[in-house]
């Protein structure tokens, strides 16, 4: 992996929320620094990574790497009842350490349905997508595939995944 590739990533995961400032990208590259030394996740790494990533974000400063305390619409359906949200991203964790320690997560479509689950979760009032796309790109380089950037310009495509 590039440092170019990342910042790529990086930079283009912020403006598919429509952020585009550098004092965010820095604060998504910490988020990223954090994260990457990590070999499995846990439910604190993924709030860590959250509240590190929004540090600067228009939340309440409570919300910054704290779940969700309200039901959410994503896309037009409601999103999973606030407080399953612990429980289901425990959950994830788990799937997430198993598919690729066991190399079950060895091809896209793998590592995509795991982001799709993700997001289904939607575990925080904002930064999902971009705590998700770090999840992803995570996983991929555990599994010893490159970071994929997804384009602002793709985000379209993107979206269709879900």
């Amino acid at each position: 992996m590039t440092d170019q590739t990342l910042i790529d990533f990086l930079r283009e995961s912020n403006a598919i929320e429509g952020v585009y400032d550098d004092v965010s990208l820095q604060d998504a590259l910490k988020a990223w620094k954090y994260l990457i030394k990590h070999d499995r996740l846990t439910p604190t790494i993924v709030k860590t990574t959250h509240r590190l990533l929004m540090v600067l974000q228009p939340i309440p400063r409570g919300l910054k790497g704290a779940y969700r305390d309200c039901e959410i619409e994503i896309g037009g359906r409601m999103g999973l009842t606030y407080p399953l949200v612990p429980l289901r991203v425990k959950e994830w964790c788990i799937q997430m350490n198993t598919s690729w320690v066991a190399n079950k997560a060895n091809n896209d479509q793998d590592i995509i349905r795991d982001h799709i689950t993700y997001e289904r979760i939607h575990p925080f009032i904002d930064g999902n997508g971009r705590t998700g796309r770090m999840f992803y790109n995570w996983q991929r380089i555990q599994c010893g595939l490159p970071i994929h950037v997804i384009w602002e310009k793709e985000k379209q495509f993107y979206y269709r995944w879900f």
